[in-house]
């Protein structure tokens, strides 16, 4: 029972026994008035009848016509005339009863006054005795309205009261209500603190509720902390914190063969073939700060380069991946001659050697054909005999366009005619058992051709601006399938699409007219969106998430440092990338990474979920690490 249903039955408690002390004592001390003066009047009109009569003739008739006459005129009871013998000579009765007086209070309260009595003389001898006896019924009538009047007194009272506590109450428990919400929030794994409130027993409980909040949000930091540092051991090269080959190429691998990954791009090797002889001319130390320097000089220019993946593939050789390349050329030199600005110094007469050799991909192409490529132009670079560059283009195949004016065109043609739609593929837990459909966008670019998947056209739909208007068309299909569909669906939603106000409140609108449809949808946002454009992402899901839909982030993995940031949204999943679960059946560092992000994410309350399995050797030690469900090739509906 909450509070303010018992402050109101605490009020009525105590106005009724305040109003029946008060009724009790107002109407006995009514009752006693009324009777006194009942009592007065019958003695005052009986001693003025009886002088009336005492002065009359005492004839029989006229005697009764004068007591008739003066019952009928007042509010009498009884009048009654005996003779000194007692025989009654006149006498008049009335039995009417308070007709506006219920029966149970004229038997509880009754009005009993005393009659007149007066005796009537003929000359110096005793008439007679008079009796009189006013009626009581308005009397009785006087004292039940006084008894309402004090009941409706008493009601809107009690009233005022009851509104005026609960305001109070409500302003007084104002932080209980708050410590109640952050109460449920930590239930939900969401770590909240609030602003201590001025009142001293809700400032202990409150102090003690966010210290106990920030504790947790410290251990969540520091797990997460430890967890990328145990990520950066695992994948990255502990000289000059790039990524390991390993590492390097299973994120060349996503990026050929990935879901939402670019149509194109371009691998480029560069290569120090001297190092063996400079290690033996300036020292371990020397070479370590030259390979240091490189690795900064890399760094520095593919940092402005969205998707650039940088790594070392051995102790003098170094490769960049950078999607969506439009001059692989003019890249493959602006990396050459930021390699020697970084390592070769202008006063000294010797110069470094670098070799760099550059090959294009597409996606779908294998990872070994495109190392073969970059082999390839390395090997004639080196066959001219100092610093060079050569480029392979060889796998470059045809395009539906050349240009973005032509790829504008033929997206919003698609989306015109409602070319659009997505693919389902099935996200299972441990047991087998489904979780949700996967749903990327798939769309015709040509009448009748062939459907395109994502990493084909959303690229080129997101350097013309129309990413928004695909995620809308995504949205629409998918309301559409779990109104003629069972089971749960997931969609992908841009980092664009999330940070537009106006799509989101149309995701509401929706989303509210049908709540069931809102608890069985299922929103992915990519990692690195959720963090680049954090308060968007925080307005995001406190307006969908109350709806009952569930968001969680996808390709976890290069950031999880960060997610102890997120203690306080209640995200539902995490989706690491197929990146770190491709062979961890036979990588021991990533399996203690994985473990860790297993545990930091149930801890906050979410799922963990894993992208890109391959085989059921994979998933077998997946589920061993601690993971709920899982996607991929090797992920099929029994």
């Amino acid at each position: 029972m909450s509070l303010t249903k018992q402050l109101w039955l605490a009020i009525l408690a105590i106005m009724t026994i305040a109003f029946g002390v008060s009724f009790l004592i107002s109407a006995l001390s009514a009752r006693h008035y009324l009777e006194d003066q009942l009592r007065l009047k019958n003695i005052d009109n009986a001693n003025s009848l009886a002088l009336s009569m005492s002065q009359m003739n005492k004839d029989p008739v006229t005697i009764e016509l004068l007591i008739a006459a003066q019952f009928d005129s007042g509010h009498y009871q009884y009048i009654g005339l005996t003779s000194p013998t007692g025989e009654v000579l006149v006498s008049r009765t009335s039995d009417a009863g308070a007709s506006k007086v219920p029966a149970w209070f004229a038997n509880l309260i009754p009005i009993h006054a005393a009659p007149g009595v007066a005796k009537v003389q003929d000359g110096w001898r005793q008439f007679g005795t008079l009796t009189i006896k006013s009626h009581s019924r308005y009397a009785q009538q006087a004292l039940w309205q006084g008894s309402l009047n004090l009941l409706y007194w008493f009601l809107a009272c009690a009233v005022a009261i009851g509104l005026i506590g609960t305001v109070i109450l409500r302003l007084i428990t104002r932080p209980l209500r708050d410590v109640v919400e952050q109460a449920e929030a930590i239930g939900a794994r969401r770590f909240i603190t609030l602003r201590e409130p001025h009142t001293l027993e809700f400032r202990s409980l409150v102090r003690a509720m966010n210290t106990h909040a920030t504790q947790v949000r410290i251990m969540l930091e520091d797990e997460s902390a430890r967890l990328d540092q145990l990520r950066r051991d695992a994948q990255h090269d502990p000289l000059t914190g790039l990524l390991n080959r390993e590492h390097f190429l299973k994120q060349t691998r996503q990026a050929l063969q990935g879901e939402n990954m670019a149509p194109t791009g371009a691998l480029f090797v560069l290569r120090l073939p001297e190092l063996v002889q400079m290690n033996k001319e300036i020292g371990r130390d020397s070479t370590d700060a030259l390979l240091r320097r490189i690795s900064e000089a890399l760094d520095e220019f593919c940092g402005e380069w969205e998707g650039c993946q940088i790594g070392r593939l051995n102790g003098g050789e170094f490769a960049v991946l950078a999607p969506n390349v439009s001059s692989i050329e003019m890249l493959a030199h602006q990396i050459f001659s930021h390699t020697l600005l970084s390592i070769n110094d202008p006063s000294t007469p010797s110069e470094q050697k670098v070799l760099v050799g550059a090959a294009v991909y597409q996606h779908g192409d294998s990872v070994e054909q495109l190392l073969a490529h970059a082999d390839t132009a390395l090997a004639r670079a080196e066959q001219k005999g100092g610093s060079a560059v050569e480029t392979e283009t060889s796998n470059i195949d045809s395009q539906p366009a050349s240009s973005l004016a032509a790829w504008k065109d033929l997206i919003e043609t698609a989306l015109e005619k409602n070319r659009i739609k997505f693919a389902t593929f099935p996200v299972l837990n441990v047991q087998g058992k489904l979780i949700h459909h996967e749903a990327p966008a798939r769309m015709q670019i040509i009448q009748d051709a062939l459907w395109m998947s994502g990493q084909e056209f959303i690229p080129w739909a997101s350097r013309l601006g129309l990413i928004k208007q695909i995620d809308q068309a995504i949205f629409g299909h998918a309301m559409s399938w779990l109104e003629n569909e069972t089971g749960s669906l997931c969609i992908n939603l841009s980092p664009q699409s999330m940070c537009d106000a106006a799509l989101t409140e149309r995701m509401h609108q929706a989303l509210s007219r049908y709540p069931s449809l809102a608890e069985r949808l299922w929103i992915d946002i990519p990692e690195f969106g959720a963090y680049l454009h954090a308060r968007a992402f925080r307005e995001f899901c406190n307006t969908l998430k109350p709806l009952g839909c569930k968001i969680g982030l996808e390709h976890v993995g290069n950031q999880i440092h960060h997610i102890g940031e997120l203690h306080d949204l209640g995200l539902d999943y995490l989706k690491i990338d197929s990146s770190i679960i491709h062979d961890i059946d036979k990588n021991p560092g990533n399996q203690t990474f994985l473990r860790g992000v297993c545990t930091i994410a149930h801890t906050m309350g979410m799922m963990t979920i894993a992208e890109g399995v391959l085989n059921q050797h994979e998933g077998r030690c997946l589920a061993g690490l601690g993971f709920d469900g899982m996607t991929g090739p090797g992920v099929v509906m029994p």
